[in-house]
């Protein structure tokens, strides 16, 4: 572990904002001098760091899972010559693999929206004309030593957070993220097995032991119950649950295997990446090799965006057969003042809450008056061509309803906003916006009251014979307040999460139960003695010892609250 010994040399230095780190690198002279070695402190999740240069980012994490960027940099620093066939031999390849850097940071951030908690990501930020971090030492530094050092300090990172991975959890899933060019639009998976191999039958996959011990999640493989070609491309494979999220993939159930002369790429030979840092020479860091089209998951901020939400709704469901843990923010019971901003790029939206989807021909806007890092602009649309903020309710209640647009004098002067209930159809109230004033700014739509939890929706739609181009940025949804039942049906849900016994959850829902017909008849006072009666119930299993102190407070505190609210709406 020399590196995570020595890395400790430039920690306190690295562990800033990369605007931070930019005036640093400025200065002359401030490299820590050799033996001024600190003690060791731990990475801080969702924070960067770099090697001396500048040439390798780890951006620190706390799930078991790890992406890296080998081929999206753009540095051409001066000292590190540009790789070429005559010095580097006659395969060498210099493309960059565009917006991978970026697609690694966006898959970040959904899953740190999902979690709560951050992947680690390595990216190398040389240009591949400089560094071909995904080739072994020689054919990817060519012999330079600035670029071989940046080849080491890129794996060492990669060694860290693996070694981070294994102490905290045992165990982890590895992700190489390149783009392809290749005329079928598909995400192609590489697992160290060729085309040919693929295309064998599933009987034949699963009689030779070679090709499983040739895979890059071998181990994984080996400990599941499952045989290796339905992990490979069975219903629980990770093709197949991205194919089911809307991103063909090959291998998959859906498309088992390339077809004769369709080019794919394994993920090795000649990559390095893979077999490197996979599993396919044991361990328990397992991986893969995702090669990305670029149309619909490269292209676009938003494409990328949706693409990393997708990839961290299926990672959690794909790693959990191999007892890897993933698991969504601990959601708290709503209270009145709670929002939700549904935003153009769900990146930023917690997927569990906030959602956003288009259909027509929207690209990507930006300017000043953004919400966020841009919207979605239609420039010629029509009364089809829709826009859905989607967002979830918890709980029937009363909503309060904003949207923000970036004005512009060529917008549409007649935009149709739609609020829609939870069952999806009904709609709860239409307001026509101009899109020529009012930017950059939150505008009410009203308070709205939704009968139903579930996904409710904000649609943005051109009215019919208008002109003008159409926006659409964001919506904020405001829990303004709940009447004592809708209170109550919280509280019937939180007891539903309680480890109680039948007899006891029995006892406290018929309380809740009681309550809600008095609240439901007016009569305030006793359905507040009926939430005391629930009160003192929880706080007797508590004593007893049926519930912890840290199950039965929140149950308590929000019956609380439901008491106050009652008060107030009654004017006590």
């Amino acid at each position: 572990m020399e590196f995570i010994r020595s890395r400790m040399r430039w920690r306190r230095l690295l562990a800033l904002p990369v605007a931070a780190l930019a005036c640093v690198l400025a200065g002359a002279g401030l490299s820590p001098a050799a033996g001024q070695e600190t003690e060791a402190e731990a990475f801080v999740p969702g924070t960067s760091y770099f090697d001396e240069n500048g040439y390798t980012e780890y951006v620190a994490g706390n799930l078991p899972v790890i992406f890296t960027a080998p081929h999206g940099g753009s540095l051409t620093p001066e000292d590190i010559p540009a790789r070429t066939s005559a010095t580097c031999g006659p395969k060498t390849v210099t493309q960059t693999d565009l917006n991978t850097q970026d697609l690694a940071r966006q898959i970040q951030q959904a899953f740190f929206a999902k979690t709560g908690k951050y992947p680690h990501v390595v990216i190398n930020r040389l240009a591949r004309s400089r560094l071909d971090a995904n080739r072994d030492i020689g054919a990817a530094a060519c012999g330079n030593p600035s670029a071989e050092q940046a080849w080491h300090d890129y794996h060492k990172f990669i060694d860290a957070a693996k070694a981070d991975v294994r102490a905290e959890f045992g165990r982890g899933w590895y992700t190489d993220l390149h783009g392809h060019g290749h005329a079928v639009q598909r995400l192609e998976l590489g697992y160290q097995l060729t085309p040919e191999t693929l295309r064998l039958s599933d009987a034949e996959l699963d009689a030779a032991p070679a090709y499983e011990q040739a895979a890059s999640f071998r181990t994984f493989s080996e400990e599941s119950p499952l045989p290796f070609s339905a992990l490979l491309r069975g219903p629980t494979a990770l093709g197949t649950y991205l194919a089911d999220a809307g991103y063909p993939s090959v291998p998959s159930r859906q498309d088992p295997a390339p077809q004769v002369d369709e080019p794919y790429f394994t993920g090795a030979d000649p990559g390095y990446n893979t077999p490197r840092h996979g599993c396919a020479n044991g361990g328990h860091i397992c991986g893969v090799q995702i090669e990305t089209h670029y149309d619909g998951v490269r292209r676009t901020l938003t494409d990328r965006s949706n693409f990393a939400t997708a990839l961290a709704d299926v990672y959690p469901d794909f790693l959990a057969q191999f007892g890897i843990r993933i698991e969504p923010k601990a959601q708290t019971p709503p209270a009145p003042g709670d929002e939700v901003i549904v935003d153009n790029l769900n990146s930023f939206n917690d997927p569990a809450k906030a959602r956003f989807a288009t259909s027509g021909s929207w690209v990507d806007g930006n300017n000043s008056q953004s919400h966020g890092l841009n919207f979605r602009l239609l420039s010629n649309p029509s009364a089809k061509d829709t826009a859905e903020f989607r967002f979830h309710v918890p709980t029937p209640g009363s909503y309060a309803i904003d949207a923000w647009w970036p004005a512009q004098s060529g917008r549409s002067g007649n935009v149709v906003y739609q609020i829609h209930e939870a069952d999806g159809s009904t709609a709860l109230a239409e307001s026509v916006r101009d899109q020529r004033v009012d930017g950059a700014r939150w505008n009410p739509f009203g308070v709205h009251h939704f009968s139903k939890a579930g996904w409710a929706k904000v649609v943005v739609a051109q009215s019919p014979g208008s002109t003008g181009s159409l926006a659409a940025d964001a919506v904020r949804v405001t829990l303004t307040h709940l009447t004592p039942s809708e209170g109550v049906a919280v509280l019937a849900g939180l007891v539903g999460e309680l480890p109680v016994t039948a007899g006891n959850a029995q006892a406290l829902n018929a309380k809740l139960d009681a309550a809600s017909a008095r609240f439901g008849r007016g009569n305030v006072e006793a359905g507040k003695k009926q939430l005391g009666a629930f009160i003192n119930q929880v706080m007797a299993f508590e004593r007893e010892g049926s519930l912890s102190a840290g199950q039965a407070r929140p149950v308590v505190e929000y019956a609380e609250r439901v008491i106050r609210d009652a008060d107030r709406q009654t004017g006590q």
